[in-house]
């Protein structure tokens, strides 16, 4: 084991095992730095619901005030939300076994990791297919509302004549939808590239050091 990754794990220690005499074994060191791991996915995990309930709770209050007639968007972030706080209560939960300080790390901590890295590797997928889908979704919403016009509000003459029209002929302009997929691929490739760099910076570079020292605890026992 290299000089520098010893005294990071030597930092980790608490005072009970700095008191003098007291042989610490490297196993033991290994468990402390792979609580202290585990303990980060969890404060990262719990910013990042802490900025979703503050992002989505504002949004969704800002349109139900303001912008009754897209409700639907509200209801379509509601829906997000609450995909979310499953996906945070199964993880939350999971990394809460993993740092069970009474469990033996190394019979549980293998198969616990799979498990935490199928739940990233789904936040990731889920994330990026849910954006262009939320996109056009809402796309959808504001043209209904924007393009077509209110039947009940038009004379019978008018109903029919906007009935029958095309829905593509109620738009000024054909850039308009080129644009509006355009901006669509381009947020889908943005947000491919975002995620993957969020997700490996809050929950991958901690996971790949969860597997180093479990292949660390293995060679050790």
């Amino acid at each position: 084991m290299e000089l520098d990754s010893l005294k990071d794990i030597w930092k980790n220690l608490d005072e009970e095992d700095l008191q003098p005499g007291r042989d610490v074994p490297i196993l033991s060191m290994l468990q402390k730095r792979s609580q202290s791991t585990i303990a980060r996915l969890k404060r990262n995990l719990n910013r990042e619901l802490i900025a979703v309930l503050i992002i989505y709770s504002l949004t969704i209050w800002y349109i139900v005030t303001y912008q009754r007639l897209y409700s639907e968007l509200a209801v379509l972030l509601a829906l997000v939300g609450g995909a979310f706080l499953f996906y945070y209560y199964r993880k939350n939960k999971l990394l809460k076994q993993m740092q069970c300080v009474a469990c033996e790390v190394r019979s549980n901590l293998k198969q616990q990791l799979v498990t935490l890295e199928k739940y990233v590797r789904f936040y990731f997928i889920a994330g990026t297919v849910l954006t262009p889908l939320a996109y056009f979704a809402a796309g959808v919403i504001i043209l209904f509302h924007e393009v077509t016009p209110s039947l009940s509000d038009l004379p019978v003459e008018a109903q029919t004549s906007v009935s029958n029209m095309p829905i593509a002929s109620t738009v000024s302009n054909h850039r308009f939808f080129v644009l509006f997929v355009s901006i669509g691929v381009v947020l889908t490739v943005g947000s491919y590239f975002l995620n993957r760099w969020l997700i490996n910076k809050m929950y991958g570079q901690h996971i790949e050091k969860l597997k180093d020292l479990l292949y660390q605890m293995e060679d050790e026992g």
